[in-house]
């Protein structure tokens, strides 16, 4: 596990030069450690099975491969992925003219495609051009070699071990690339993603009290109203209600009691409001409740049972202790003056109690 750890630690370590872009150096590094452990297969290979001195060759791309690794620490990115490009296009055309086209090697630069998609310092035509040459180079080899004669003879098994090893080679290659490119951008995406509905909350959330905002609440209302309407019965009962004398806090005990009340006041309505419905600060001291599938009665005996939980609720701030009273203006929404009206009904109870003494419910 240490060894592992370490040389974990190894492979992903930043590149020297400032400003470079350390996941295309990480991404070659594994190519390369692909490409040793390729080349030392096909040493092997060469030297005992077809007897060929081209594994000389494979050493020599052993060789290579391992510089561009090491390079990869202290040179730039991009140009470490030419060099690379470059190694693999040598590499594969040789193997290629050597074993003729059945065995694949020629193949195996499609992989140079994705890496020119996963590198993002290039822009969309440079990508497009590298795409079409090297596809064009692939093609080219595979004609050729249709007409050349091999420079290597070897075996129809032989043959078969080839295409198995270059087979193996270049999905472990994709495999690779592809993991490397969804981390990025898939994990991008994702917190792009994560980030935008945390706009679109803070949006529709009130930042004091963590209710749902005016906007948030036309929103939810709407779209309530919208998918309920499928229903043959259903009901909807929104009520307005205002923190009592809410000016006299502020100028007695200070701005910061008035937000703290609010807080208070804020999360005994969001925990009153739960299997209810939706609950959201209108806007200064005012909030709206918005009983979903229930209907005018049943909604005033609940904000009655609230007020009374408001008026036995001791307010402690600092070295003050007091207590706040609430007026509640209730109307039952009806599909034929819709939300707007309806609020404004609500909106005139809670006025009507409020010239009648408040701390009550008008229905």
């Amino acid at each position: 596990m240490v060894a592992i750890e370490r040389l974990k630690q190894f492979l992903f370590k930043d590149v020297s030069n400032e400003n470079e872009l350390n996941n295309i150096s990480v991404l070659l590094r594994f190519l390369c450690v692909l490409n040793f452990i390729f080349n030392c297969i096909l040493s092997v290979f060469f030297s005992f099975a077809l007897q060929s001195n081209l594994y000389r060759w494979s050493i020599a791309f052993i060789v290579i491969f391992g510089l561009i690794f090491w390079m990869s620490y202290w040179e730039k990115s991009s140009s470490i992925v030419y060099i690379y490009s470059v190694a693999m296009i040598i590499s594969m055309i040789t193997y290629s003219f050597a074993l003729g086209p059945t065995a694949g090697f020629q193949f195996a630069l499609y992989s140079l495609i994705l890496l020119y998609c996963y590198k993002t310092d290039d822009s969309p035509a440079v990508k497009y051009i590298i795409s079409v040459v090297i596809t064009l180079t692939i093609i080219s080899i595979w004609i050729y070699l249709t007409f050349a004669s091999k420079i290597v003879e070897f075996t129809h098994k032989q043959d078969i071990t080839l295409v198995i090893t270059n087979t193996l080679y270049l999905s472990i290659t994709f495999v690779t690339i592809s993991i490397f490119y969804y981390s990025k951008f898939a994990s991008a995406e994702h917190k792009l993603i994560k980030y935008a509905r945390k706009l679109e909350k803070l949006a529709t959330m009130d930042p004091l009290t963590k209710l749902t905002n005016r906007r948030g609440m036309m929103d939810h209302l709407e779209a309530f109203v919208k998918e309920s309407k499928n229903n043959d019965n259903w009901h909807l009962s929104l009520a307005i209600s205002d923190i009592d004398f809410f000016k006299r806090i502020n100028d007695t005990y200070g701005h910061d009691a008035g937000d703290y009340v609010l807080v208070e006041i804020g999360r005994m309505f969001n925990e009153f409001m739960k299997d209810k419905g939706h609950i959201a600060r209108w806007g200064g001291e005012e909030f709206l409740f918005a009983f979903e599938k229930n209907n005018g009665d049943y909604a005033y005996e609940e904000l009655n049972k609230l007020k009374y939980q408001i008026e036995k609720k001791t307010f402690k701030y600092k070295d003050f202790v007091f207590y706040v009273t609430m007026t509640f203006g209730l109307e039952e929404y009806d599909d034929s003056i819709g939300l707007q009206k309806t609020i404004e009904h609500a909106d005139s109870k809670l006025y009507q109690g409020k010239s009648e003494g408040r701390n009550r419910v008008i229905y």
